[in-house]
């Protein structure tokens, strides 16, 4: 299959993209060979009058167009009415599945975070009001008070101060996922509405 024409900027190439035809195509549309309309584009030939006569409706629209409006500046044309609405329907209705999906997920971050934050403050006064950890127990007596002091001792060791770096960047992620899902649901139901 021949290859529409993307790589020039010649008012051939310009038709090719706007009609979305191929050289092959444009040729025949014209009534020259593939190779004639490669030299016309490169400017190795000019046009004669017959192709100019005939390229001419085809220019007419796009110069048209092209002076009209800057691209930059056109909204985007409105589908041809009227369409099926069940496929953006879906979309929408999956946009807002997956988005209550992830912001269940998020859901225990921030209280986890929060005590993870009151772990980081009490733990200096908890440390500082609890004896200190007796010897190890092939040195001391196992009494209960010295096995329940190295199990407290212990334990304080490994309360998460913090949340590790990977689970907060995980939670924005998904957050941001699901502002974004949100955010098309939202345009769709516009469109919709």
């Amino acid at each position: 299959m021949a290859r529409p024409v993307t790589y020039s900027d010649s008012y051939l190439a310009r038709v090719c993209r706007y009609y979305g035809l191929t050289r092959q195509q444009l040729a025949a549309l014209l009534g020259v060979t593939p190779g004639l309309v490669s030299q016309l584009e490169s400017g190795t030939r000019a046009l004669t009058r017959e192709v100019s006569g005939r390229l001419a409706p085809f220019l007419a629209p796009l110069e048209a167009e092209e002076t009209a409006v800057p691209p930059e500046a056109a909204e985007a044309p409105p589908p041809p009415s009227p369409f099926d609405t069940r496929p953006l329907e879906r979309r929408r209705a999956a946009c807002l599945h997956e988005a209550h999906n992830l912001r269940w997920q998020l859901r225990a971050l921030p209280e986890q975070a929060a005590v993870a934050a009151r772990w980081a403050a009490a733990l200096p006064a908890l440390l500082a009001a609890l004896p200190p950890p007796p010897p190890p127990a092939d040195e001391a007596p196992a009494t209960p008070e010295a096995v329940r002091l190295r199990y407290v001792h212990a334990w304080l060791a490994t309360v998460p101060l913090a949340l590790p770096p990977d689970v907060l960047a995980g939670w924005h992620l998904r957050h941001q996922r699901a502002l974004a899902l949100e955010a098309e649901a939202a345009a769709l139901g516009a469109l919709l509405g």
